[in-house]
């Protein structure tokens, strides 16, 4: 049998009842989203938003006529200044509800990247220094996805075999940087941004590939590889 959920937003007035004998322009439109449970939906119909973190799919939702933005989600979309990016797949849908179905389905996309530092001749890669990262952009926006400014600083884990790894947000300019430091002196900055944009990488894919820095600090040379979904890719960039 099917159920009809009406959203409680005042000035919706296309959410209303309809006889198949009345024009049927402005009634509202059935939505079904094929989603796992964990998924997490929020919609926005101009301005207002109509649904709000809703767990799971979505059987036969009214909603109003016209566009809506969906946006699917597992994980935080932003993170406070000393924490690494979360884990983020999201997904952006522009639905056309204008007939009086609707039928999608998810396909999260990866929005972070995880960055592997590794420290040429140094035991198990890693360095005697104290490593801090620097950036500009601490997550991605809950309704476009594009990335949101903020103080990001975080302090990279082990990686499990060799150097370090940490997990950042899409970015929009070369902010990212690892500050080395010894003693509370910093000692040398790896641009760590610079570094990724000449290697290549792309940050407006839809889902994001991770990034291998190998440091070479007395020659000033890093050996990138990116890691995209098709396979990696090394390039060697001296500075």
């Amino acid at each position: 049998m099917r159920r009809k959920i009406i959203i409680g937003i005042l000035g919706l007035a296309a959410l209303v009842s309809c006889s198949v004998k009345e024009d049927r322009s402005d009634c509202p439109c059935w939505i079904t989203v094929i989603a796992d449970k964990a998924i997490s939906l929020s919609a926005w119909y101009g301005n207002q938003r109509i649904l709000d973190n809703h767990g799971g799919g979505l059987e036969d939702h009214t909603v109003p006529r016209g566009i809506v933005d969906l946006v699917a989600s597992y994980g935080s979309f932003t993170v406070p200044e000393g924490e690494q990016m979360t884990e983020l797949f999201a997904q952006l849908q522009h639905l056309n509800t204008n007939g009086e179905t609707a039928l999608t389905g998810i396909e999260l996309q990866k929005q972070f990247a995880t960055v592997y530092m590794d420290f040429k001749d140094e035991d198990d890669g890693r360095t005697g220094y104290d490593i801090l990262i620097y950036g500009n952009y601490v997550g991605a926006d809950i309704r476009t996805l594009a990335p949101v400014g903020g103080n990001f600083r975080c302090i990279p884990e082990e990686a499990p075999e060799r150097g370090y790894m940490f997990r950042v947000p899409r970015q929009k300019d070369d902010s990212l940087s690892a500050v080395l430091s010894y003693n509370g002196n910093a000692v040398e900055t790896i641009p760590v941004g610079e570094l990724i944009r000449k290697a290549g990488f792309d940050w407006t894919s839809q889902s994001l590939g991770d990034v291998s820095i190998l440091a070479d600090l007395p020659a000033h040379t890093f050996t990138i590889t990116i890691m995209e979904w098709e396979g990696p890719v090394t390039f060697e960039i001296t500075i």
